[in-house]
């Protein structure tokens, strides 16, 4: 009797996405140090105080395993492979209106501390990751090649459909080369993604 008493307090402790330790899934989104590149002006309403453009579209996989659960608090392990693609001018105040294309691609590891509400319906969460990513070419002040991408976002999961979750993600991000090539004045984004996952 006291065996089963102490399994049901368990698993009723356990109803964070009703007991599914993983998740994977996708998210698309961009990056931008200004609100203006995303509509093709010079709009710096939303912005980071920087001199250089670097845009970016982002094209991740996600995989997380939940390492601590709560009732209403988890903590996972997640992983995120990715390629990205690029839009950048090397030299700041060049007056062309050719930007350069390019590309990155990388894996980021980290930590997602989340909140539930609304009975696994809705999630909030904060997410730290960094992990080795290579750009094929940036802006002058950072040399391109092997760099680190330093990551932390906000975000909401909304379950849409059983265990298929929206995620909406803002964040900000850094990536420099933790001083193994000069210039490494490093990149700065706002980010903002969005994607599904499926919880199993």
């Amino acid at each position: 009797m006291n065996t089963f008493f102490t399994a049901n307090l368990l698993f009723g402790q356990d109803t964070l996405f009703s007991g599914r330790k993983y998740k994977i899934g996708f998210v698309t989104g961009v990056g931008f140090q200004y609100i203006g590149q995303l509509a093709g002006n010079s709009s710096h309403f939303i912005s980071l105080n920087t001199d250089y453009y670097y845009q970016i579209k982002f094209y991740q996989l996600q995989y997380s395993i939940a390492i601590s659960r709560k009732k209403n608090f988890g903590i996972e392990l997640l992983a995120q492979p990715q390629y990205n693609t690029t839009k950048y001018k090397i030299y700041p105040h060049d007056d062309t209106k050719d930007y350069l294309t390019g590309y990155e691609y990388g894996l980021n590891i980290g930590f997602l501390f989340r909140k539930n509400v609304a009975n696994n319906l809705l999630s909030f969460y904060m997410m730290l990751s960094s992990g080795p990513h290579y750009a094929s070419g940036t802006p002058h002040r950072q040399s391109n090649g092997f760099l680190f991408s330093n990551n932390l976002c906000a975000g909401i999961d909304l379950r849409i459909y059983k265990a298929l979750y929206v995620d909406v993600r803002p964040g900000i991000r850094h990536i420099s080369n933790a001083k193994f090539r000069i210039p490494n004045a490093g990149l700065n984004d706002i980010t903002l993604t969005e994607g599904f996952f499926v919880a199993f």
